[in-house]
């Protein structure tokens, strides 16, 4: 290998002044640099760098460098501003006001290439004017009359032996660790051309190219084989050291590589050299297409002159072997990236979905129709959190703090709502909406929603001595139980999983007008029957509130309070619930004076009473001539 390998190294850190410091670099090991990471490389000087700015990968004698996506400044690598750079040897680049380079040798002002400088590998992606993207997208490409062309499906490559068996497995093993350190495209595409270089001996250039996925599909469904082939979404070029002329790969190989799905091989003939590879003295060149669902797009293209050992005569047998290692390689990296993505969508699910409802969507043969959407009795729970303007204007200068304390009140909420197995379907602010009844049915209705919105309120209120961040916070909640529609929801662009059905909407208006009625948990009277016959008042209980038409609706609502079990304190004891659920009844037969009567047996602090009093007052507590026993609510 022409690059340097070192298992360590030092990377040197300079500031305007006389600020300075080493970091060691445990080569494939990634490293934060900011102004205070949390962990890494702290550049405490240099308020132009940010808190966390970019990750750093010491791997083959090269540094990677690549900017965080919330990093202000860019990187300042051979006179141009960049997101990314890979640093050869003991190159300088800059970020912010501070200078970087490893610790191989002395730098002067030699160790500053220009922009112009050559080097061994050529980026096409991002640089529009690029002598390589250009020669690419306008050149004259393949002339069939010089050209052998052989097509090799996977299956045939099967037996045939390695180019260099003990040094392409070796290069396998170490593959691995290599792809954990790459952790961007761009980050994988210099590792594979890093890697084939040093597979394969007789390559001279190597490329790997990312196509989009709707170029993809049209290339492989129109029938015009000599289409223009399109602007590629990312490619990165690398030759050899010695390798004086410009290298870009063949459009007319990608494109039937990409077309045919299968691996493509060119040689040429006396005549055809420079036409085939769009670069001198280059006799044969294949491209292996990474045909996973996780790799759509991605081909490797490798291109030399002779075969190995100084021999001139090259053959489609000749190459055979080192093509087969160039296609393991594919299929290796199209395995991993497919088990991370399924990893990651795992980890991502995991944050919305219980472990019992990830069995159900991830068990072998249930996933793709369980997605479906279907209509089904679904419980829905809105919660919301109480208290957050307060907390702004209190931590308005401390925007961390309150942003910390935002999530936790989310994470009381969600937590509770993934401990009886529910679902997480938005986020709106600072509330949440979790559903119950998908993907398997519901086997004893809304009881979980319940048991799950009693959870989220002990949360909340803990003593004072425990809560934490929650302190300053309360929780509103709503219950909804009926028909609804669940699974994947949205549009042929974006979808998500979610619910869909006026059982949604009733379940937001029910969580609203728990403000207006001063309680933590409202639910309709579906909900109601089933807390009454299957809720044990050890565990919780329900009191009838009022019949109302919350604003804007013509249908009116019976709603209820879930309670907590009497035993943890409640301001409303048994006596109290009796007493309160008779003045309702007289209230909704229009009997007011006698409904006023059992009212006063109820706390005053009783946010229930206040409302029924409130809402009588403007009746001068007299049922009007047209009373149907509900209120109409003039506020949501």
């Amino acid at each position: 290998m022409a690059a340097l390998k070192k298992s360590t190294v030092e990377l040197v850190i300079q500031g305007l002044t006389d600020q300075s410091l080493r970091h060691e670099f445990i080569e494939g090991q990634t490293v934060r640099l900011g102004r205070s990471p949390a962990h890494g490389c702290a550049v405490a000087w240099d308020r132009t760098i940010s808190r966390e700015h970019a990750d750093l990968l010491w791997q083959n004698g090269r540094l990677y460098v690549t900017c965080l996506v919330a990093a202000m400044n860019p990187i300042k690598y051979r006179g141009a501003a960049t997101r990314s750079a890979v640093v050869f040897g003991s190159e300088v680049f800059e970020i912010g006001q501070t200078r970087f380079y490893v610790d191989g040798g002395p730098v002067s002002a030699s160790n500053f290439p220009s922009p112009s400088s050559p080097t061994s590998r050529e980026t096409i992606a991002g640089r529009s004017q690029s002598t390589a993207e250009q020669e690419f997208l306008t050149k004259d490409d393949d002339d069939d009359e010089f050209l052998e062309e052989h097509t090799f499906p996977s299956i045939e490559l099967k037996n045939v032996s390695f180019g260099d068996a003990e040094r392409q497995m070796e290069v396998l093993s170490n593959l691995p660790q290599l792809i954990s350190g790459s952790t961007s495209d761009v980050d994988l595409a210099e590792m594979l051309c890093g890697l084939l270089l040093d597979a394969i001996p007789p390559a001279i250039a190597v490329a790997a190219a990312l196509f989009e996925e709707s170029d993809v599909l049209e290339m492989q469904n129109r029938d015009d084989p000599d289409a223009p082939i399109p602007k590629p979404k990312l490619m990165r070029v690398q030759t050899r050291e010695d390798y004086e002329g410009r290298f870009a790969p063949s459009r007319r190989l990608l494109r039937k590589a990409i077309r045919r799905r299968e691996n493509v091989m060119y040689i040429a003939s006396e005549g055809g050299a420079s036409k085939f590879t769009m670069a001198n003295s280059l006799a044969w060149a294949f491209c292996a297409p990474l045909t996973t669902e996780s790799c759509v797009g991605w081909c490797l293209y490798v291109s030399g002159l002779g075969g190995r050992d100084d021999n001139n005569l090259v053959t489609a047998d000749s190459l055979k072997g080192d093509l087969r290692f160039t296609q393991l390689v594919a299929q290796f990296i199209g395995s991993i990236r497919t088990v991370r993505a399924l990893q990651e969508q795992q980890t991502q699910l995991s944050a919305f979905f219980s472990p019992k409802v990830m069995e159900n969507l991830t068990k072998k043969g249930g996933a793709g129709d369980v997605l479906v959407p279907s209509e089904r009795d679904i419980s829905v729970l809105f919660c919301d959190v109480r208290g957050f303007s307060r907390q702004a204007e209190q931590l308005k200068n401390d925007l961390h703090n309150l942003l910390d304390c935002v999530k936790a009140a989310l994470s009381a909420m969600t937590g509770g709502m993934l401990a009886f197995d529910g679902s997480i379907a938005d986020f709106q602010g600072d509330a949440a909406l979790g559903f119950w009844g998908w993907p398997t049915p519901l086997p004893d209705g809304p009881m979980s929603t319940c048991r799950a919105a009693l959870a989220i309120m002990r949360a909340f209120h803990l003593p004072p001595e425990q809560q934490g961040l929650l302190k300053g916070f309360s929780c509103g909640a709503g219950i909804a139980h009926g028909r609804a529609i669940a699974g994947q929801i949205g549009t042929t662009q974006q979808a998500k999983i979610g619910v869909f059905g006026p059982v949604v909407n009733q379940g937001s208006r029910i969580e609203g007008l728990t403000r207006q009625f001063g309680i933590s948990i409202c639910i309709d009277e579906a909900t109601a029957d089933f807390v009454r016959r299957l809720m044990p008042p050890e565990e919780g209980r329900c009191r009838r509130l009022a019949c109302v038409y919350p604003k804007g609706m013509d249908t009116s609502l019976l709603l209820y309070e879930l309670l907590p079990p009497e035993a943890d304190g409640t301001s409303v004891d048994d006596l109290g619930m009796l007493n309160y659920g008779a003045a309702v009844d007289l209230v909704i037969s229009g009997r007011w004076a006698e409904a006023i009567e059992r009212l006063n047996a109820v706390p005053d602090e009783d946010g229930p009473k206040k409302f029924l009093l409130t809402q009588m007052a403007k009746f001068d507590y007299a049922p009007p001539a047209d009373w149907d026993g509900a209120f109409r609510l003039d506020t949501k």
